[in-house]
């Protein structure tokens, strides 16, 4: 019993209690063993037991929407875990497993229903209740701290999310996950630009990928400069480019399509091709939200289809709808 009051006095939500007290929570809890591998409870199931580590270790894991498991937690003697769903019969949204030999105080014990432990001692839960609603609280008030010194660092691990390390051009993230959001705001009409040089396998093939990877950053800096101000240039996939150009269609959409595939074709890749001079060409397709695509997926899908219609007729030629 000295044993499970010393575990007991120790964790946060059991502090406001007296040795009385906490001798009746020991009363109604149980030590139980645990060999290493052992699932003390899986993701999906329900429980409200409390758990406290008198020896050994724990891991808590989750399934990742890949399938995959993640580490999220580890506990070892003299920590808690399962406090949080202790007056509800909840839903476990993780996994904990024994990574040793662990034995582990678990209140309430089995057989025994919190409910009918909770009748008796009603002022012992009021007490632990309220512990309970002030640890919750504090760990809000952090959370909320946290975020705001953390929105700089949140916003620049944004940045790198949506950027492409290689050209510093937006990425594929950006286009598929971010342009949805945008496209109402642009306007009437937003055209979409997919680029694909004809050529650059020959590059990477020859002379090799670091001079592909200098090729690239050169396609990179000169679509860039052949758009407008308010034109984004995006590295979608591989040697695969786009360009979003908002409030514009048609004649002017292939006007830009064009200039980019007029500059690309003056690029001097000797510098980075043992002084061979490799004349570049793009295929190029492009479609127009809302008149080609109702939402962007469709868009990226359409434009892409047309690249390769122009790619498949021989190349160096824009299509567009």
């Amino acid at each position: 019993m000295n044993d499970k009051v010393t575990l007991l006095r120790n964790i946060s939500i059991f502090s406001r209690l007296d040795e009385q007290d906490l001798q009746i929570i020991a009363q109604h809890s149980q030590f139980s063993t645990y060999q290493k591998g052992d699932i003390i409870f899986s993701e999906g199931s329900t429980g409200n037991e409390l758990y406290l580590v008198r020896d050994g270790e724990v891991l808590i894991t989750k399934l990742t929407v890949d399938g995959e498991e993640r580490d999220i937690a580890r506990f070892i003697h003299g920590e808690a875990f399962g406090e949080m769903d202790l007056f509800e019969n909840a839903t476990r949204t993780a996994t904990a497993r024994a990574e040793k030999d662990s034995t582990l105080l678990v209140f309430p014990m089995r057989g025994k229903r919190l409910i009918d432990i909770m009748q008796g001692n009603s002022d012992i839960f009021a007490r632990i209740l309220n512990e309970l609603l002030s640890i919750i609280a504090g760990r809000i008030r952090h959370t909320n701290k946290l975020i705001s010194e953390k929105t700089q660092w949140v916003e620049g691990l944004r940045k790198q999310i949506i950027h492409d390390k290689l050209t510093g051009l937006y990425n594929r993230t950006f286009l598929e996950e971010d342009l949805g959001t945008h496209l109402p705001r642009y306007g009437n009409s937003t055209s979409l630009m997919i680029i694909k040089p004809d050529n650059f396998k020959h590059i990477n093939d020859t002379f090799g990928h670091d001079a592909g990877d200098r090729v690239l950053r050169l396609l990179a800096d000169t679509i860039s400069s052949s758009l407008r101000d308010d034109d984004i240039a995006i590295r979608y996939r591989g040697d695969e480019f786009a360009a979003v150009l908002p409030g514009i269609m048609g004649a002017e959409a292939r006007g830009i399509a064009e200039s980019v595939q007029s500059a690309i074709s003056t690029i001097d890749t000797r510098e980075f091709t043992d002084n061979q001079s490799v004349h570049l060409t793009v295929s190029i397709g492009v479609a127009t939200y809302p008149l080609h695509a109702e939402d962007h997926l469709t868009l990226i899908d359409k434009a892409h289809e047309l690249m390769w219609d122009a790619r498949n007729s021989g190349g160096n030629q824009i299509y567009i709808v």
